[in-house]
């Protein structure tokens, strides 16, 4: 199990960096926690890492 830490300035360009990660056809997203401090969005993605299919 790993993590990844985004962050954003704006809601957009949050839901695209969250996209573009688990889009990934290796990802498979076990849980997004996301919270919004005063000046931009952040969010934690617990994920693990599937192996290549050969």
């Amino acid at each position: 199990m790993k993590v990844k830490t985004l962050y954003g300035w704006t809601e957009t360009k949050m839901d695209e960096k969250i996209n573009q990660f688990i889009n990934d056809p290796l990802i498979e997203v076990i849980h997004i926690q996301y919270a919004s401090p005063i000046f931009f969005f952040s969010a934690m993605i617990t994920y693990n890492e599937k192996k290549e299919m050969l």
